[in-house]
């Protein structure tokens, strides 16, 4: 699942960082009002918080930013609520980047984070930094996915899945091959529900978030992060089908408002999907 035309060096993902400081941008913009409560976000992002932010801004161009950070926390929001209603009690994150579930949780769900190694070793250290305990719940599952498979790298970070799973996998789809490392990730899942984002084609997004796009896919590419892969919602269900799962709803920035209250301005999606074998 390496991102390509990404290497290896130590520290985090500049977009992970983005989208870390989205979730922070969001809170203190809504405050109480907030769909995510991310209050570890900041704190993670640490001295460079600031600069990142003010980056983050140049993206848009003239479009509101507000609406725009929305999002990035209600992909968070329905994943986890996605994870709340099925009732399960282990959660796997692939990509986790500066997710703060495992700190902000109010249950006792079992959580293995999944990230690559240098990226994980950097938030580690960030943790320790900060002073914070690590939740007995969080499992680090360091995987250098060109070394060892997925199931097998969950499997022996003691993943049960004769039990109930739930995966998010948010931010990365963008940056795969099809089949080399998306449709190979699916199918190293065990039978679990799945909330996932992809990033549609220009012609498949919705117009107020078009410039945007075309913004921000310039910047990632800039960034050494350039999107691989921009499937149509019925190209992404047939990759997911291919992974073994079956799509069950998906889900767009205009559906934020209905949904929460609030309204959110992007041109990625959420799905929920199942495999059950």
């Amino acid at each position: 699942m390496t991102r390509v035309g990404t290497s290896e060096a130590a520290g985090p993902s500049r977009t992970a960082m983005i989208a870390a400081m989205a979730r922070a941008s969001h809170l203190l913009h809504y405050g109480p009002r907030a769909l995510l409560a991310d209050w570890l976000a900041w704190p993670l992002a640490g001295a460079d918080a600031e600069a990142i932010l003010a980056k983050r801004r140049e993206l848009p161009g003239n479009l509101d930013e507000v609406p725009i950070c929305v999002w990035l926390a209600a992909r968070s929001r329905l994943a986890e609520d996605w994870l709340t209603i099925s009732g399960t009690e282990q959660y796997v994150i692939l990509g986790a980047g500066l997710d703060s579930f495992a700190w902000r949780q109010p249950g006792r769900v079992r959580v293995f984070e999944v990230d690559q190694p240098s990226m994980q070793a950097w938030k580690r250290e960030r943790v320790a930094a900060l002073g914070m305990p690590t939740p007995a719940e969080l499992v680090w599952t360091p995987v250098d996915f060109e070394q060892r498979q997925l199931g097998t790298a969950l499997s022996q970070a003691g993943l049960d899945a004769t039990r109930g799973v739930f995966v998010s996998w948010l931010g990365v789809v963008p940056y795969l091959t099809p089949d080399n490392a998306i449709v190979q990730t699916l199918r190293d899942l065990p039978d679990c529900s799945l909330a996932v984002g992809y990033v549609p084609p220009d012609t498949h997004r919705d117009e107020d978030a078009r410039d945007f796009g075309a913004q921000l896919e310039a910047r990632v590419r800039e960034l050494g992060e350039p999107w691989v892969t921009l499937p149509t919602p019925e190209e992404f269900a047939a990759l997911l089908a291919k992974g073994g799962f079956t799509v069950i709803e998906d889900i767009g920035a205009h559906d934020i408002e209905t949904r929460y209250g609030i309204p959110a301005v992007h041109f990625e999606r959420m799905t929920l999907a199942r495999k059950d074998s």
